[in-house]
């Protein structure tokens, strides 16, 4: 029995996750088994294992990764017979300390923009309506990169100004945009893609884009901008954060991000206390605005 493969096929078929993800669980996966070797799996030797990825000095969130891709790995041999059932109950969480998030302003946004489209006098200037379309999208409706990278032509619907997305888990959603939003993206399809695949955004070779290329770009513009680093899961926060901020229903924003549990997006709002404070006078029933009439 080849454990890796096994593993590899259990992951894939049965909980659905991104490639990105899958070839993460793959490598944490691997890593763990030449660990412990020849040794029959333990919660010992899981504790060992976390204890030596925390004296390497790394972050707390990869080790936290590393040890969701062992009690994956847990899961699935505990299904098939080969592991003690309680070992979950015997391995201690992985606990991290979560700052507040960061958010961007909605001028900082524009000026990302601003800074790509100052490429366009440059003769060698390409891919200036993808990229634009790229921070839009991602700004105005707040879709994963590996979301955007997977989006098809097939999934843009100009009439209605949504985009079908394909989430984690394989579970489809349809995410609406901004009117200048879906202009960009029909701006780039109708002048400047070329392309023999379905993708909506494909490299100067034609293949579909990569997250890298997308993380890449927006480092680049963002620093021209002159705003701070930005990228791509930054802008679908501050998407999160811009709607909150506006009073869009928190269940509301859970669907459009495509968050299967609500802590999830809690933890993504950026919500500064004056902002909650004026939310808090304008909506509620007993708000100072409300007192006032």
């Amino acid at each position: 029995m080849n454990i890796i493969l096994d593993f590899e096929r259990y992951v894939n078929t049965e909980l659905g996750l991104s490639t990105e993800t899958l070839s993460a669980y793959k490598r944490d996966v691997q890593e763990f088994l030449d660990f412990i070797g020849d040794e029959q799996l333990t919660s010992r030797l899981i504790d060992t294992f976390i204890r030596s990825l925390q004296s390497q000095g790394m972050k707390a969130t990869t080790v936290r990764r590393k040890c969701m891709s062992v009690r994956c790995l847990c899961h699935f041999m505990v299904g098939i017979g080969r592991l003690d059932k309680n070992i979950h109950k015997m391995i201690d969480p992985i606990r991290i300390d979560r700052r507040t998030p960061d958010a961007i302003e909605s001028d900082d946004v524009d000026a990302i923009v601003s800074a790509v489209e100052k490429r366009l006098p440059a003769s060698r200037a390409v891919n200036i309506r993808r990229d634009i379309a790229i921070i839009l999208i991602l700004y105005r409706s707040g879709l994963r990169v590996s979301e955007l990278c997977n989006l098809d032509l097939k999934d843009i619907n100009t009439s209605r100004r949504d985009i079908l997305v394909m989430g984690k888990g394989r579970v489809e959603r349809i995410v609406p945009t901004t009117e200048k939003c879906m202009k960009a993206i029909c701006d780039y399809i109708n002048i400047d893609r070329v392309s023999d695949t379905d993708a909506v955004f494909v490299k100067l070779d034609g293949s579909r884009i990569t997250r890298r290329s997308v993380g890449d770009m927006l480092r680049a513009a963002s620093n021209t901008a002159g705003v701070k680093h930005t990228t791509p899961h930054l802008l679908r926060r501050s998407c999160a954060t811009d709607l909150m901020d506006r009073g869009v229903d928190i269940e509301l924003i859970q669907f459009l991000l495509g968050h299967q549990d609500l802590s999830t997006t809690q933890s993504y709002l950026c919500v500064s206390q004056d902002k909650l404070k004026c939310l808090h006078e304008r909506c509620h029933p007993f708000g100072e605005e409300h007192a006032a009439r």
